[in-house]
């Protein structure tokens, strides 16, 4: 609303100065749309010539710009010698109709019912949660998912690094850790709503283009998610401390996942949205950027930092908040889905816990160091344990205990460019019986809550082949 109503007063003002001019209202509404047009859709334009024509030179700032703007002045000059606007307006007001019909056919299309079952990425056909008999004794649950945990022969292997200290940890604590987890994605939106519906997501492989509307898809199908679905048929309480919407509970934490602030997004292919990202970000986040710049240009990388801070809080509430979730007394059992960015970047704190220099950790070029990777990820075996503690001494019936990464890690530098080495994950199991049949040494996610429904709930979920997850990168 704030980008509209700003576009609405620069459009007023542009058309009283205008008028001011002519002295001739049609002829400035004229003028005020031909001067708006190319500033809108400014991008649109010049991917017609650098992508549809393949002509990238024309595209080019110092052929476009010039072309576009002589072009604009001519028009206006003969705009300025008419006298007779009918059969124009004529012709844009029926443009205009045609453009809005096109645009509320498919809003009317997207209530349907019929076009959001459409919209979803997994077929529903796994398991009728209407069916599943209601057990009589039901653990309390704990998903802990820590983003972008590696597993640990990725960290052997690739990083010389050995992490089997919180492995030895986890099992003497009565915890089952998989030799060689996989995760179903290695895009945290991907992975965890194919988790959470025990499938595979419909159109997406190693070969699909990720855009803007395949994770749309995916947020809007965790909305109706299997798993939670399954708690509440259950009877549980269930504690979204996650990054998603589901069963009706917002999440703490609301990620969209836009590498751009929304206003950028919304101003993209505006020509100053274009000339900010194209040419702009030098003086403002670039080689020639200072501060004066980045006060008269708007600093993109302050408010990506400002994001970056949010989910470091947001982790810490988290660590606040399941350490008091097990204590609670309540009739119903519990359904605890915990989403730790951790040891996802930035790495803001060293392996003791104390904070980083910001200005260090927030610099693009601190998200691939390995020396800074490295101690982020002791500091987040410490959080595993301390929370695994807090559940073990706090919980008034015996927990369940799920520790999973949604995906690996290879963005470091020096890391061989292997897509499949995105899959192997970090996954750990405590059940309170230590029975851990169902439960092999190489499982991916998606078979993480078929093992417990099956194990606790009586319930025949047919598992997934790991060797799929193979193809899921």
């Amino acid at each position: 609303m704030k980008v509209l109503g700003e576009f609405t007063v620069a459009v007023v003002l542009f058309l009283l100065l205008t008028l001011a001019l002519t002295k001739k209202l049609a002829h400035s509404l004229q003028i005020t749309t031909l001067v708006f047009f190319p500033l809108l859709f400014y991008g649109v334009i010049k991917d017609f010539f650098s992508k549809t024509l393949q002509i990238p030179m024309l595209a080019r700032y110092t052929l476009l710009f010039p072309f576009i703007a002589l072009a604009v002045i001519l028009v206006c000059i003969l705009i300025r010698k008419k006298k007779s606007f009918l059969k124009t307006n004529f012709f844009q007001n029926i443009l205009l109709l045609v453009f809005i019909l096109v645009d509320m056919i498919p809003l009317i299309y997207l209530q349907s019912s019929f076009f959001l079952n459409r919209n979803l990425l997994v077929t529903k056909k796994i398991l009728d949660i209407s069916k599943m008999p209601v057990p009589a004794e039901k653990p309390d649950v704990y998903f802990l998912l820590f983003d972008c945990y590696p597993g640990t022969g990725f960290l052997s292997d690739y990083m010389k690094f050995d992490n089997k200290a919180i492995e030895s940890e986890l099992k003497q604590k009565g915890f089952r850790v998989i030799l060689d987890p996989k995760s179903n994605y290695n895009r945290t939106a991907f992975s965890m709503v194919s988790e959470f519906n025990f499938e595979y997501l419909k159109g997406i492989n190693n070969n699909t283009r990720l855009r803007s509307n395949h994770y749309n898809r995916a947020l809007y199908t965790m909305r109706s998610a299997a798993v939670p679905a399954v708690f509440d048929h259950l009877g549980y309480k269930i504690y979204n401390l996650s990054i998603f919407e589901f069963a009706g509970l917002q999440p703490l934490y609301n990620e969209n996942f836009l590498t751009l602030p929304e206003r950028d997004v919304l101003l993209f292919n505006t020509f100053t949205g274009r000339f900010k990202n194209d040419i702009l970000w030098n003086f403002s986040s670039g080689r020639f950027s200072n501060s004066f710049f980045r006060y008269l240009i708007g600093d993109y990388r302050e408010s990506q930092i400002l994001l970056e801070l949010a989910k470091r809080d947001f982790t810490n509430r988290i660590i606040d908040s399941i350490a008091k979730i097990p204590e609670e007394t309540v009739k119903q059992p519990k359904f605890v889905y915990a989403h730790f960015f951790l040891p996802h970047p930035p790495f803001f704190y060293n392996e003791r816990g104390e904070s980083n220099n910001l200005d260090l950790v927030l610099k693009d070029s601190s998200y691939f160091s390995k020396d800074l990777f490295l101690p982020y990820l002791k500091y987040t075996n410490r959080v595993m344990l301390k929370v695994v503690d807090s559940i073990f001494n706090k919980s008034t019936r015996p927990p369940v205990i799920i520790i999973q990464s949604d995906h690996g890690s290879t963005d470091y530098e020096g890391c061989p460019d292997i897509p499949y080495l995105t899959v192997k994950n970090f996954a750990a199991f405590y059940f309170p019986d230590n029975n851990y049949t169902g439960l092999y040494d190489t499982l991916s996610n998606i078979n993480t809550f078929p093992v417990l429904f099956n194990k606790y709930f009586k319930t025949a979920i047919p598992l997934q082949g790991d060797t799929a997850t193979y193809l899921r990168y």
